[in-house]
């Protein structure tokens, strides 16, 4: 009973994203669910969220990012160790204002401070969050907020003028890419597990990155990602999230709304700062360097990219580097931090 119940909760956060999708907002498959769930608590129905969800989206989260960065042509990229010196300096910066924000002005502890103020990979502190025992609301509030003002921000910027570009041809999957697959799946969970054992943050995720990394690049194999995959986690992102925005009053959901805006926007400002000196030292736009270093969205950031006739796949490039960074670099501070205590 309680998979059917399971199971139908899924269907329904999955139509919830379609019907979104069908009106063509963005990252429909994650904002449907969390609508359909807070519209469902108003009446007082429950839907479950599957029991292991956080490793599985860990999973998909480090193989699919693990597969795109090994296909990025670095030595395309002119002045590169300056520019990736300049993005990672621009991290920095975000996360220490947005740390800062959230301790010092709003009063937030240093574990929600610390995850809040990361600007990406919410997926990833999703995971960190769980394993830190941090109470979650506040971090998931701040991330959807940066999310939802990334993706208006790139919509203002795009416009509704441009056509929505096709999606990057992929091979067909075959035989010997599902074997390789599977390849990555099992040794990235079984490594995992090990990690796990030992208190390492996010793990799975770690391990599913190494393991897609490790084996694309041996291989000559174009090893194919399902797809589906990553609708289902979407979709299982949005219920997780959905099932803590009901747990605050209104007044104080507001309140942290607000907050998490704030501090979205001062870092969309310094980061603007930051890409307009960094433009002047390497001749490459403003407006696309503000793109690539961004506070997160990937999809949005280089989507409108596309859209713009900017270069997607250096904006790209910069988004999957962040992601690498916030992916890993938190879960091994924490791991440090947690052995040192002990």
């Amino acid at each position: 009973m309680n998979i059917i119940k399971t199971a139908a909760g899924i269907s329904a956060c999955f139509a919830a994203g379609l019907l979104l999708a069908y009106l063509n907002v963005p990252m429909a498959l994650m904002f449907g669910p969390i609508i359909l769930i807070i519209i469902a608590h108003r009446f007082t129905i429950s839907l479950t969220i599957p029991k292991g969800t956080l490793t599985f989206v860990q999973m998909v989260l480090g193989t699919s990012v693990g597969l795109m960065f090994t296909r990025v042509d670095l030595s395309q990229f002119d002045h590169l160790l300056l520019i990736m010196l300049t993005m990672v300096s621009c991290l920095a910066v975000q996360f220490t204002v947005s740390f800062l924000w959230f301790r010092k002005r709003v009063g937030w502890s240093v574990q929600e401070s610390l995850l809040g103020a990361v600007p990406g990979a919410m997926a990833a502190i999703l995971a960190l969050t769980d394993h830190t025992g941090t109470p979650p609301q506040k971090v998931v509030i701040s991330h959807t907020i940066r999310l939802i003002i990334l993706i208006m921000l790139a919509g203002v910027v795009v416009g509704s003028d441009h056509p929505v570009p096709s999606p990057a041809d992929i091979p067909p999957q075959s035989p010997v890419s599902v074997l390789w697959l599977l390849l990555i799946v099992v040794c990235g969970y079984l490594s995992g597990k090990a990690l796990e054992k030992i208190n390492v943050p996010a793990p799975f995720m770690l391990t599913s990155l190494g393991t897609a990394i490790a084996v694309q690049s041996v291989v000559s194999t174009y090893i194919v990602f399902p797809l589906p995959l990553n609708d289902i986690s979407m979709t299982l992102i949005g219920m997780y999230i959905g099932s803590y925005f009901v747990l605050f009053p209104l007044r104080s959901l507001l309140r942290n709304m607000v907050t998490s805006a704030q501090v979205v926007l001062i870092n969309i400002v310094l980061t603007a700062l930051i890409a307009f000196g960094a433009s002047h030292l390497t001749g490459f736009s403003f407006p696309m360097l503000l793109l690539s270093w961004a506070p997160g969205s990937m999809e949005a950031m280089t989507f409108a990219a596309i859209a713009m006739g900017i270069d997607a796949g250096f904006v790209m490039l910069n988004h999957i580097l962040r992601m690498l960074i916030i992916q890993s670099v938190p879960s091994v501070v924490l791991y440090i931090q947690e052995r040192r205590s002990k």
